[in-house]
């Protein structure tokens, strides 16, 4: 029944071509940095895994955002460094790697604080380097960059705000499980589009 129900989120969300993202380089610079941060909020494959992140932080703690943002942010850096050297394969990636942290913050009853800081540091370098895939170290505009890292700040901040907010406006045992739920599905839906992605031999 799962299954029957998140086939036509995964048809919708399936990847399209577009492996190494086509920015327009004649774009000014608001269009830039809007540029950079669509590709994040645009493509279910990198911004699903960054929302089963936020809600795995705040599983963690109340301030694990505010904690792991240090290491999130280095991994972003790590990944500008790493991007020219990453191909195609950056995407399944990148969406196996949503998949362990959705699924850990459904079945673990406390998150650890080094699981927590280990994930923000991988899935910061991964978005990154799957972003800016295809291009030369900074041969894109710097406000393109700036647009991704705004991106994937915030779509962790929003899923961690809300689990947050959520589980303190209803301190009780069934909140926090229904944000566990929440991020079990979120690893099932990239379950499903990584197995389309693999399945049609090409990614986004």
């Amino acid at each position: 029944m799962k299954q029957r129900l998140l086939l036509p989120v995964a048809t919708a969300a399936a990847p399209t071509s577009a492996a190494a993202h086509s920015f327009e380089s004649g774009a000014d610079l608001y269009a830039q940095f809007v540029e950079g941060a669509g590709v994040v909020v645009t493509y279910p494959a990198v911004f699903l895994p960054l929302l089963a992140l936020g809600f795995f932080l705040s599983l963690w703690q109340p301030e694990g955002m505010v904690k792991a943002w240090p290491y999130f942010l280095v991994g972003q850096v790590a990944g500008i460094a790493v991007a020219p050297l990453v191909g195609e394969w950056i995407l399944p990636v990148m969406m196996a790697s949503g998949i362990v942290v959705g699924a850990l913050a459904a079945l673990l009853p406390q998150p650890t604080r080094v699981l927590s800081l280990f994930f923000a540091a991988v899935l910061g370098m991964v978005a990154l380097a799957l972003g800016l895939e295809g291009h030369r170290l900074f041969e894109l505009p710097i406000l393109i960059h700036l647009g991704l890292i705004f991106g994937a700040n915030a779509a962790v901040a929003l899923a961690a705000g809300i689990a947050r907010l959520a589980m303190e406006k209803v301190p009780a045992d069934w909140m926090r499980i229904t944000v566990r739920v929440a991020a079990s599905w979120i690893a099932a839906m990239l379950m499903l589009i990584l197995a389309f992605t693999l399945r049609g031999g090409g990614v986004a």
